[in-house]
């Protein structure tokens, strides 16, 4: 029998539920509870500190120990996520690679270690008091390197898909400290506590290692050699370039704040510091765990990656805001295991570091994602900004607010940043906003893509020119000669246009067009009319975007022509002649059945249905089934369509005469070829009103116009094809247009007032319309 919904049996354990996780949310999940134990068993770890030590003693090794941990990560420059992004993809080199990252990582920290304590006596003449010069230098020397390899071997583990190794190994550490602070506190030694720290880091670094670099890399290697892709030196400089610069700010935050207190107020504070931040530090390790994950995971599969991102984000803060609001809420009965002391000094502090774990969330995933698409300016900007933030706060604020001010800092950091984040990355901003952070936004997509233009355009000395069209998230540019250059004259040289996009959607929409313009240009039945499409000139990947380089064609856009009544009627006719021969060449006539319905009404409504509110759904599924039913059985014209045909994916002479047709990333090879002819009517209605797209469609539902009748059942006969009343084209039409314009962008189905004007007016207006072919007059 059944209990909440597990079966009972030799069908379920523990170990069959871990199996049936995503690999990304097991490794995930893993490292969230190495994170857990090791927090668990750290807070028992200082609370023992904190008895069998004054305050000035753990306040004078908990530096020893967070400087350390900071000369550690700045030394081994950030191969951490280097091996985490390249390791999963090298085959047999991983274990190179995990062999030459442990020997660069190690042999920087035994340089910087031994740097620092060699200079203590400038920067940080307590340290030397405490430990003496030589015990001093000796701890740098050989317990940073140690914590060099000690956290670049779990980003190892996680990159081979071992992070379920992790919390055992953190786990056997935790209580290997607290064994040896008991030494520690028995054998009374200057700095015994950091040193047996470093003591169980180095046996954890030794026995992992063993079986690592002997068993764990060796069978990874083989099971993996099918995926291996080319690494090269090259490659990993240009991803440490930016992460390491970033990372490095990063620890400082981390792991130097410490070392500036004891600096600005002392040693007291200093250990009333290292544990408000210990604990919290287990907050941001949720984060840090689940990013980790997600960079492994996605590092073979970049287009999953913002689907990747959002789960992360849901799980972390799922697991975070809960224990932020105990610990906020709990900061003084949780600071009194350690003592008074701790309590008034440390309350108000931890309640506000804690806080700022929610925000880190949002900036954590941030990272990680870029770090997969190797988003330099990102990897390197918003830790930056956040460490600087928190340095420049807590310098200024300690002398009147304690170490609250280190506190307060972090969140204030925290959240600035987060928002920022959320701003640049809403799909919908209100109208005064949106224009500039789209073109931010932009700003930053041509200048990662603009060396694949200069590599692949084959023009010296081009430029970008203005921007002509996309969304935010997706940009056209012109790139060519410089204007008054020699080139700019010639015909021979006309430059081309770039295409990029770095989001999930725009990526895909840009690859189906190359796709579409390919398969077009390969098509025989199209002959002449070929020349009427763009060419694509190259196409790739660059700097997690996808780019595409397309022939320039002359001519301008349809809208001018559209808009002057001295060319209306000829542009008109010209665009339903010219889509209409496309329509003959590639045009048949079929019987529309299950796999027609599914393309033409069904996949569409999915889309809409998406994004309509739920009190719309119901109404929205039958005015679906009705589609389905006027065109089930019918005899219809089905061939190559364009799928967005609009007076601005049109290029025009100075006449008005159409010269090309572009944007195709939502050609069909086999569409219904009227509803070209469709949406080519109602968005030009939509551009001479000014009107909402929704709003024009039900005026036509409302009003049937018998000119577009008659020029809509040509069409269709044309083809062979029976004639469909205007009604149903109409719904059909807007159905098709509004899909495509939610599969492009986010920002459709975030704009409340985009949905309700367009989904929700039309759903409700069409819906009782097809019963009839009758006028019916407009509801008051």
């Amino acid at each position: 029998m059944p209990i909440n919904g597990l079966p009972l049996g030799p069908s379920w354990s523990p170990r069959s539920l871990v199996a049936r996780l995503a690999p990304s949310h097991r490794d995930g999940l893993a490292l969230v509870l190495s994170s857990a134990l090791t927090s668990a068993v750290g807070l028992l770890y200082w609370v023992l500190a904190a008895r069998f030590f004054p305050p000035a003693v753990l306040g004078i090794n908990q530096v020893a120990i967070s400087t350390m941990m900071f000369l550690g990560g700045v030394a081994q420059l950030n191969l951490t996520y280097a091996l985490l992004r390249f390791v999963p993809v090298a085959g047999w080199a991983a274990r190179r690679l995990v062999v030459g990252g442990y020997l660069v990582g190690a042999g920087a920290a035994a340089v910087v270690g031994a740097g620092f304590a060699l200079g203590a006596r400038f920067w940080a003449p307590d340290l030397v008091s405490a430990f003496g010069p030589v015990r001093l230098l000796l701890f740098f020397v050989v317990a940073t390197p140690l914590w060099s390899i000690f956290v670049i071997q779990d980003f190892v583990l996680t990159g081979i898909g071992r992070a379920t190794v992790v919390p055992g190994e953190n786990f056997v550490f935790s209580l290997l400290k607290i064994a040896l602070l008991g030494v520690a506190a028995i054998v009374v030694v200057p700095g015994g506590l950091a040193i047996s720290w470093a003591v169980a880091t180095g046996v954890i670094v030794v026995g992992i290692n063993g079986w690592l670099l002997l068993r764990a890399l060796p069978r990874f290697g083989r099971r993996s050699v099918g995926q291996a892709v080319p690494i090269t030196i090259g490659a990993i400089g240009r991803f440490l370039r930016a992460d390491y610069a970033g990372a490095m700010f990063w620890q400082a935050a981390l792991f130097g704040l410490p070392l500036l207190v004891l600096v600005r107020l002392g040693p007291d504070d200093a250990g009333v510091y290292g544990i408000v931040w210990t604990i919290t530090q287990s907050l941001y390790l949720v984060s840090s765990g689940m990013s980790q994950s997600m960079v492994a995971h996605s590092a073979a599969d970049p287009d999953g990656l913002e689907a990747a991102r959002r789960a992360m984000v849901r799980r972390a803060l799922a697991m975070v805001v809960p224990l932020v609001v105990v610990l906020s809420v709990g900061a003084r009965l949780v600071l009194v295991l350690f003592g008074q002391h701790y309590v008034d000094r440390g309350a108000a502090a931890f309640a506000l570091t804690s806080l700022s774990a929610i925000p880190n969330v949002i900036t954590a995933s941030t990272v990680g994602a870029a770090r997969v698409r190797q988003r330099m300016g990102v990897q390197f900007g918003v830790p930056t900004t956040i460490s600087v933030i928190v340095f420049a706060l807590s310098w200024f604020l300690m002398p009147s607010l304690g170490i609250t001010a280190v506190g307060l800092s972090w969140l204030i950091a925290q959240s600035v940043v987060a928002i920022g984040i959320l701003v640049a990355g809403a799909p919908w901003l209100p109208p005064l906003l949106s224009g500039r952070v789209d073109a931010l936004r932009s700003a930053a997509l041509l200048r990662r893509v603009r060396p694949f233009a200069a590599t692949r355009a084959g023009g010296t000395g081009w430029v970008l020119g203005e921007r002509l069209g996309g969304g935010s998230d997706t940009v056209v540019v012109g790139y060519g000669p410089a204007p008054g250059s020699p080139d700019t004259e010639s015909p021979t040289v006309p430059g081309v246009l770039l295409k990029a996009s770095d989001s999930t959607k725009g990526r895909a929409q840009l690859r189906r067009q190359t796709d579409v313009l390919r398969s077009l240009h390969a098509d025989e039945r199209l002959g002449q009319w070929r020349a009427l499409l763009p060419t694509v000139v190259s196409d790739g990947e660059s700097s997690g975007s996808y780019v595409t380089l397309e022939s320039r064609l002359a001519g301008a856009g349809g809208g001018d022509a559209l808009q002057d009544p001295a060319r209306r009627r000829l542009f008109r006719s010209s665009a339903v002649a010219m889509i209409s021969e496309l329509h003959r060449r590639t045009g048949e006539p079929v019987t529309v059945g299950a796999a027609e319905l599914r393309a033409w009404v069904f996949d569409p409504m999915r889309e809409v249905l998406g994004v309509l509110p739920r009190g719309v759904r119901a109404d929205a599924r039958t005015l679906g089934a009705r589609l389905a039913a006027r065109l089930e059985g019918q005899v219809v014209g089905a061939g190559w369509t364009h799928g967005d045909y609009t007076p601005d994916n049109v290029l025009t002479d100075a006449h008005g005469r159409v010269v090309a047709v572009v944007d195709w990333c939502q050609g069909q090879e086999r569409g219904l070829a009227v509803l070209d002819v469709v949406s080519f009517l109602v968005t030009s209605e939509r551009a001479l009103t000014g009107s909402e797209i929704g709003t024009v469609v039900v005026d036509r539902l409302y009003d049937v116009r018998s000119t577009d009748h008659e020029l809509l059942a040509r069409a269709q006969r044309s083809l062979g094809g029976a004639v469909l009343d205007i009604r149903t084209l109409t719904s059909l039409g807007w159905l098709h247009h509004v899909a495509q314009n939610l599969q492009k962008s986010p920002s459709f189905a975030a704009n409340p007032v985009w949905v309700r004007r367009n989904l929700v007016a039309v759903v409700r207006g069409a819906l009782p319309l097809l019963d009839t072919d009758a006028p019916a007059p407009r509801p008051r």
